[in-house]
C-alpha cells in the first residue's frame, strides 16, 4: 500500500500549469499588441522543449526505457502538427487567417500537447473563435475586414488540454 502523493504527477502538473500560465500572458498580449513577440516566442521553446524531458525523467527512474522514445516522437509530431495545420489554413485563406506569430506559437505548443493534445486545441479554438468572428462581422460590416487576436482561443483551447493532460 502506497501512501502520499506521486511526485512525477506533482511535477508534470505544475509544469503543465505553468505553460498554460505563460499561454495565458501570450493570449493577453496578442490581446493589447496584436502579435506575438518573436523573443519571448523563442524562451516559451524552451521551456516547452523540458516536456519531453520531464515526462521521460520520471519514465527512466522506473526503469521503462523502452517508453522513452515514444514520449519525443509524440512531442515532435505534436509540433509538426501544430505548425502544420495553421499554416496551410493560412496559405487556404491567402495569408489572411492567420498571422506568423499564431502559427510558430501552435507549433511550440505541440511539443508540450501532442498530436492528440493539439487537435483538441485547435477543436476548442477554432470552436470559441468562430462566433466572436460571425459577431464582429455583424457588428462592424460598413468598415474594412476585422481580425481578431487568436491567441485568447489557443488559450481556451489549452485550458482543455490541460485538464484532459492532468486527470488522465
Amino acid at each position: 500500500m502506497m501512501t502520499g502523493t506521486l511526485i512525477d504527477h506533482n511535477v508534470w502538473m505544475a509544469y503543465l500549469l505553468t505553460i498554460f500560465l505563460v499561454v495565458t500572458a501570450f493570449a493577453a498580449y496578442d490581446i493589447l499588441y496584436r502579435r506575438v513577440p518573436d523573443r519571448a516566442l523563442a524562451c516559451f521553446l524552451v521551456l516547452a522543449a523540458l516536456a519531453p524531458v520531464i515526462r521521460t525523467h520520471f519514465i527512466a527512474e522506473f526503469r521503462q526505457s523502452h517508453m522513452i522514445w515514444p514520449v519525443y516522437i509524440e512531442s515532435i509530431l505534436g509540433a509538426v502538427l501544430g505548425f502544420s495545420i495553421p499554416l496551410a489554413a493560412t496559405m487556404v485563406t491567402g495569408g489572411s487567417g492567420m498571422g506568423g506569430g499564431d502559427i510558430k506559437f501552435c507549433g511550440v505548443l505541440g511539443l508540450v500537447y501532442g498530436p492528440s493534445g493539439m487537435t483538441l486545441v485547435f477543436l476548442v479554438a477554432a470552436g470559441s473563435a468562430m462566433p466572436v468572428a460571425l459577431l464582429f462581422r455583424r457588428l462592424f460590416r460598413d468598415k474594412h475586414p476585422i481580425a481578431i487576436p487568436f491567441l485568447p482561443f489557443l488559450a481556451c483551447g489549452c485550458s482543455l488540454a490541460t485538464l484532459v493532460q492532468i486527470f488522465r
